[in-house]
């Protein structure tokens, strides 16, 4: 094979997979900005209520996941601090939220959600 065809297949390889995070970044900014629009406190540290019903405070990015297993754009699958379960949560609009319910979460969540 002729080395020219070589180079201009990495080229080609390296071309769509920077095309391909481009529109995956783009996707990203998107989802998060519709989910600031809808009153949710996405992207960053946010206020989630567990299948059990308990609040805690999680970081909550669209499109990455590190303790958690992603659902789809409003459900996680991860475990509670609360009661030590694994179960589904979604995040609560800011609007829902007390000032008991936030200060609950944040005891709940510990000094890294502060």
């Amino acid at each position: 094979m002729d080395r020219r065809w070589l180079g201009f297949g990495v080229v080609v390889g390296l071309v769509v997979g920077i095309l391909v995070l481009v529109v995956v970044g783009i996707l990203v900014v998107v989802q998060n900005r519709r989910m600031r629009r809808r009153g949710y406190a996405i992207p960053g540290q946010t206020v989630v209520r567990c299948s059990r019903g308990h609040l805690f405070v999680t970081t909550w990015v669209e499109g990455g996941s590190l303790r958690a297993v992603r659902l789809g754009p409003t459900t996680r699958y991860q475990r509670c601090p609360t009661c030590g379960r694994f179960a589904t949560i979604h995040p609560v609009k800011d609007a829902d939220l007390t000032e008991e319910m936030r200060r609950q979460a944040a005891e709940a969540s510990g000094p890294a959600a502060s």
